[in-house]
């Protein structure tokens, strides 16, 4: 064992577009106070302190000690663990914090303020979790209102994907002057404690964004973290479904459909998910979609659960890429999906469903095919064939195949386009 200490100064980097350009960022609040936060997902903590930018590679624990001057508080990742005078300045106050998780570099972060602290505590999965909020002094009441939220999704949380990640560092929602980050058990919080996407929403579907989005990471993302920017999408797409689940749980299954296709509205199909620099929002939407195509083919919500669980439990706290996520759903399904994962993580386009109807006899025939990027592509699909009450499952290859309608006009046809993400194409 040795220890390394290393010693540096200088100027801090200033975030231009927190936090998707990012940096320190600075603020004031209503009394004209000091504001500062940090927010790095892009950059990594090596432009604030030394680290190496790898997002493979995880410390352990961490240590985080910052002196501000007083009536000024300083909130970082984990536990705090002191509040002691600094002797080498004596209107200063050292915060002291400890991280008891391995945690990314670019997840550690500060906010000071003047800031006011209140607390909650959760009995979940793995015992009492306690549960902090620093907001500034004239939010504290609507604050103490609006984070009400946060037990009910933790819940639905730990239902879904198995104990909260971090009850060692407990969780946190601090106040921010820009709209937020998934800062592992220092969520930064700045959607102004409106509902929605700042007062943005779909329909009557009005959870706080920032808060379910945000805490999804805790699980996709903070706990189960990508090897490289390649496998962002399995912090986002994830984190992104997370909220489609969270709909269905609080408000229920059509109105997780209808949030679904609110989502689907913003998929721009211009890039594959797997891409060294991601140019559009498709790796939270589009992301978003595939999974729950995913859970339609999977067609088993007891085995779909146990596998969001599984993923969890078995890749807790660890560096994961992308091909470990799919063999893993793989041998969980029983299945090979390799084609599937090809065609909707490595391809920009979509799936087309092509077919046409063939009337002869009195009788009408449905041909069908996949017209598709990867060249072995296979997915079951859902259609209205028969007068039967609901869909069928139909087999399409690359191959045109056959079936028969049967009692229903052609008119009467129809693609369960709410349970899959797939362009149709009717030929005539």
């Amino acid at each position: 064992s040795f220890i390394i200490e290393v010693f540096y100064s200088g100027f801090p980097i200033l975030a231009k577009d927190p936090p998707w350009s990012g940096g320190i960022v600075l603020a004031k609040d209503k009394q004209n106070l000091d504001w500062l936060g940090l927010a790095c997902q892009k950059e990594s903590g090596s432009i604030w302190f030394p680290s190496k930018h790898d997002l493979s590679d995880e410390p352990d624990s961490m240590r985080i000690s910052l002196s501000v001057p007083s009536p000024y508080v300083a909130i970082s990742n984990g536990t705090l663990m002191s509040v002691q005078t600094d002797i080498k300045c004596y209107n200063n106050n050292i915060f002291e914090w400890f991280v008891a998780n391995p945690i990314n570099n670019y997840n550690v972060t500060f906010n000071i303020a003047k800031y006011e602290n209140f607390r909650d505590t959760l009995m979940g999965c793995d015992g009492y979790l306690q549960l902090d909020y620093y907001v500034l002094r004239d939010n504290l009441n609507i604050a103490k209102e609006h984070f009400k939220q946060v037990k009910p999704m933790l819940h639905v949380f730990e239902n879904l994907f198995g104990p909260y990640p971090f009850y060692k560092d407990g969780y946190k929602l601090v106040e921010t002057s820009y709209l937020g980050m998934e800062h592992q058990s220092c969520i930064s919080y700045g959607n102004q404690f409106m509902q929605g996407y700042l007062g943005s929403f779909p329909d009557t579907i009005d959870f706080d964004f920032i808060i379910i989005h945000e805490t999804a990471h805790e699980w996709w993302g903070n706990s189960l973290t990508m090897e490289s920017q390649q496998d962002m999408w399995i912090h986002e797409s994830f984190a992104t479904y997370s909220e489609a689940l969270y709909v269905e749980e609080i408000y229920g299954y059509d109105a997780m459909l209808r949030y679904l296709n609110y989502q689907k509205d913003k998929i721009l199909n211009q890039e594959p998910i797997i891409h060294d620099m991601h140019n559009t929002t498709d790796m939270y939407y589009k992301g978003s979609w595939i999974l729950h195509t995913l859970r339609t083919i999977v067609d088993d919500d007891d085995l779909w659960y146990d596998m969001l669980i599984g993923l969890q439990l078995n890749f807790k706290h660890q560096i994961v890429n992308t091909e470990a996520i799919i063999q893993y759903i793989i041998k969980q399904y029983g299945y090979d999906l390799s084609s599937f994962f090809e065609q909707y993580l490595f391809c920009a386009q979509l799936p087309i469903f092509e077919y046409l109807f063939v009337e002869k006899n009195n009788s009408v025939r449905l041909d069908f095919r996949w017209n598709t990027t990867s060249s072995n592509f296979e997915m079951p699909l859902l259609v209205k064939i028969n007068n039967l009450e609901g869909y069928t499952w139909i087999y399409p290859n690359q191959e045109w195949n056959s079936i028969a309608l049967s009692d229903i006009e052609i008119e009467e046809f129809k693609i369960a386009s709410e349970l899959f993400l797939i362009e149709t194409r009717l030929i005539k």
